[in-house]
């Protein structure tokens, strides 16, 4: 048997996790461009040119999430997982020169292609790495980045805010392209997904291939023959890449879980996000201490995401989603508090709120989300999935770009954080009896499993 070696899980994770970071900033940063526009006026804008670029990414992502995704299960992870990259070099690069707000939506629109692309590439690449037992890390560790990469924009949105309040905004958009540049080095030397290979080329090089990197997955000779068992055998009528896979029998059920607690998610994370350093001044906080706010209140979003990580193969995938709901929709009633009242207690109340919004909102829903639209469905259509679901909560959250100025202007601005903690609460019965757990059942078992619920005891049942 020939000898190869392959880079440490803790490598494939890396890798993949600097494309989630790459996703937080770049739809992060336009939060620090919106913020100048609307402080200086710099570019000439009306109300739906302004929803447009907050929005415009997010579109693209809509695109690029369903192409990729498809792709992705017909042709495999890896080559589209550097290509995709692309999208961030020179876009990023593109709206970074920007002079004028039409040119700025159509390279967000392009860069958002890339973000859609990789969140159905990059966790998807990364959970095939890991065995059962710790699969749920594996996401967690990817998703973690997520904040990171947030932070890290909302950061240097503060710095070069301080240095020129008018134009800094060019420089935070511009990095992002260098770092993907960088990722793209990285990703080129990894190699193709096993279990990818084994379901889809079915031959027995795959099958080798997949034990020799067994010491990365940790799947033994017979999960390696379940592996077979079930996608070349059971599933052989499962076409890669099919979204009409999706919408029959058990699994349009699944579907329908995914993208119903995803896009109620969406909805409240990306229709306070998109605007954060703007809503976060009504509770008192100006100039620049709402964007550097918005940075600070990433540590307890990347704390929490951190904790999914440790937490999400001990507690489970269905406590950790009902535990970030319930939290959230408790920060968002503190916010609507503080909002209402008004003075330093609106600030002191506003804050903790929104440390329980952003860290447990980590915590639970913005990390299970995703591992549950990858983990439901069986390798062939495991991105299709990833990139359904995001494709779909990506035009969800398009939408909630124009979300917070519509409910401000026509009901008031507590009216917008009241909203949003009735859709998160909607959130957490929603998962009280649709969402089934997934902790401790392998990827195989979980692809021929039935689904059993609505009930207050969802669950899979695995033959």
């Amino acid at each position: 048997m020939k000898s190869t070696h392959y880079p440490s899980r803790a490598a494939y994770t890396v890798v993949s996790a600097l494309g989630y970071m790459l996703d937080g900033y770049d739809l992060s940063v336009i939060s620090v461009f919106t913020f100048s526009l609307l402080k200086f006026g710099f570019f000439k804008y009306n109300s739906l040119e302004l929803g447009f670029v907050s929005g415009a990414a997010l579109l693209g992502a809509m695109f690029g999430a369903l192409i990729f995704g498809h792709f992705s299960d017909r042709l495999g992870r890896r080559y589209l997982y550097t290509f995709d990259l692309l999208f961030f070099v020179v876009f990023a690069a593109l709206s970074a020169f920007s002079t004028n707000i039409i040119q700025m939506i159509i390279y967000r629109f392009f860069v958002g292609w890339g973000v859609g692309a990789d969140y159905a590439l990059s966790p998807v690449y990364a959970t095939e790495m890991y065995p059962t037992n710790k699969r749920g890390m594996g996401y967690g560790w990817v998703w973690t980045f997520w904040s990171v990469g947030a932070f890290i924009a909302f950061i240097l949105g503060y710095v070069f805010y301080l240095v020129d309040p008018v134009y800094g905004w060019r420089w935070a958009l511009g990095i992002g392209a260098i770092i993907a540049l960088a990722t793209i080095i990285v990703r080129s030397l990894m190699p193709e997904s096993s279990r990818w290979k084994v379901a889809v080329k079915q031959d027995t090089n795959a099958v080798e291939e997949a034990r020799r990197l067994s010491q990365v997955t940790g799947m033994s000779d017979q999960d390696i023959s379940k592996l077979v068992e079930v996608e070349a055998k059971k599933l052989a009528h499962v076409k890669p890449g099919s979204f009409l896979e999706l919408f029959k029998g058990d699994y349009a059920k699944r579907t329908a879980i995914v993208w119903t607690q995803w896009i109620l998610y969406d909805i409240g994370s990306y229709g306070f996000g998109l605007y954060a350093p703007s809503i976060i001044s009504m509770l008192g906080f100006k100039g620049a201490s709402s964007m550097l706010l918005s940075a600070l209140l990433y540590i307890p979003g990347a704390l929490g995401a951190l904790g999914a990580a440790f937490l999400n193969d001990r507690w489970g995938r269905r406590i950790l989603q009902l535990l970030g709901f319930g939290f959230s929709t408790l920060g968002m009633v503190l916010v609507a508090l503080g909002a209402l009242i008004g003075g330093l207690m609106a600030m002191v109340i506003g804050v903790i709120g929104l440390v329980l919004w952003y860290g447990f909102g980590n915590l639970g829903p913005g990390n299970t989300m995703g591992l549950y639209a990858i983990e439901l469905f069986p390798t062939k259509l495991r991105s299709t999935s990833m990139g359904s679901a995001t494709a779909i909560t990506r035009f969800v959250s398009f939408l909630s770009a124009f979300e917070f100025p519509y409910i401000a202007l026509v009901f008031g601005k507590l009216s917008f954080f009241e909203f949003l903690a009735a859709i998160t609460f909607v959130a957490f019965i929603f998962t009280i009896f649709f969402t089934p757990e997934t902790k401790g059942i392998s990827l195989e078992d979980i692809a021929t499993a039935k689904y059993k619920g609505p009930g207050l005891h969802p669950r899979l049942e695995v033959e």
